[in-house]
């Protein structure tokens, strides 16, 4: 049979009250003697008592489980294939889950044939959405849940600020990669984008590098904006068409891979050619040669701080700040060099 509280009580010789209070710190009002306590401690090792989460989850109305969501339309995100973007942004969040005693499910699907319903059915206590998706569907889906979520890589403008948001300084990341590439002597720096790509904050660092061109009197228009496609064909009609430029940032790591490969395909050396700067700064970064030189998204700290938000509101303290804009670093790598 199961050890149970009552269980406990009667070995101790005390009332199950007093056992709430030694062991699960409730009843507060209740004042029990260290020596009164470590009999209940006692009894609870003697008999092997554990706790059942199941059914304090039921007393408490909490599952002690975060979910996370990656939107709908989405195949299953991949940890160790691409651009690892996923596996440091989750390495962040299950951080902060276990540092909070919560467990995390990642959702494959949205359950129900309304998919509102698995926002709501009491398998989690609150959600983390970090899809980068700006889809109306995706948005409808947002606006009808009723608990707590925290969006990642969403602005405080986003939803009118109901929710809490975790982002990265992209303008300040950009700053930095245009910074290192001014120190080399390069002037002719165009911005790759990738438009197949649904990238909500692809928006936010084009803005944000024309922008900061802007502010530092280098040239800038739209012939700078190159959209080098998934496959990469993009960007090699840029590249048969002429280099009209001596370096490049890309919206992302996998933009910035691709961008390598094209180039190497038609005989280019990088960085010698063509200087190119790439934005998470992952593990993949490591896998070309050259490595990819990147501004580097603090995802693990995106993820951590996330939950750190989502169990305050969970908890209903106050937030004093509940749109945060976590600064970007740098990683200096093989991928550039002074212009030709």
């Amino acid at each position: 049979m199961a050890v149970t509280l009552k269980t406990v009580a009667e070995r101790a010789g005390v009332t199950p009250t007093v056992v709430s209070r030694v062991l699960h710190n409730k009843a507060l009002s209740i004042r029990v003697s260290e020596a009164t306590a470590e009999r209940v401690r006692q009894a609870a090792k003697d008999l092997n008592y554990r706790v059942n989460a199941a059914a304090r989850g039921l007393r408490e109305r909490q599952t002690m489980s975060i979910g996370i969501l990656h939107g709908v339309g989405f195949g299953r995100p991949r940890f160790d294939y691409g651009s690892r973007y996923f596996a440091q942004l989750m390495d962040g969040i299950v951080e902060g889950a276990f540092n909070h005693g919560y467990s995390v499910t990642l959702c494959p699907k949205l359950l129900g044939d309304d998919p509102t319903d698995a926002l709501a059915d009491g398998r989690f206590d609150g959600l983390v959405w970090y899809s980068t998706s700006p889809s109306e569907e995706n948005h409808q889906l947002l606006e009808k849940t009723s608990l707590p979520l925290v969006l990642i890589h969403s602005t405080g403008e986003d939803f009118g600020g109901r929710f809490p948001t975790v982002i990265c300084d992209n303008y300040q990341g950009i700053g930095l990669a245009l910074d290192h590439l001014q120190s080399l002597g390069h002037r002719r720096i165009g911005f790759a984008i990738v438009s197949e790509d649904s990238f909500g904050e692809g928006k936010i660092r084009h803005d944000a590098f024309v922008a900061q061109m802007l502010s530092r009197d280098l040239p800038v228009s739209e012939r700078d904006i190159v959209d080098v496609n998934w496959d990469g064909a993009g960007f090699g009609r840029y590249l048969d068409d002429g280099i009209r430029h001596t370096a490049f940032l890309a919206v992302s790591d996998g933009a910035a891979g691709r961008m390598i490969e094209t180039a190497q395909s038609r005989g280019l050396n990088i960085p010698h050619d063509l200087s190119i700067v790439g934005f998470d700064s992952t593990a993949y970064c490591n896998e070309f040669r050259p490595s990819i030189t990147s501004v580097a998204q603090p995802l693990f700290k995106i993820g951590e701080t996330a939950i750190d938000l989502l169990v305050k509101t969970i908890q209903q303290e106050t937030v004093p700040d509940k749109h945060l804009v976590i600064p970007c670093g740098f990683d200096l790598r093989e991928s550039t060099t002074s212009p030709p």
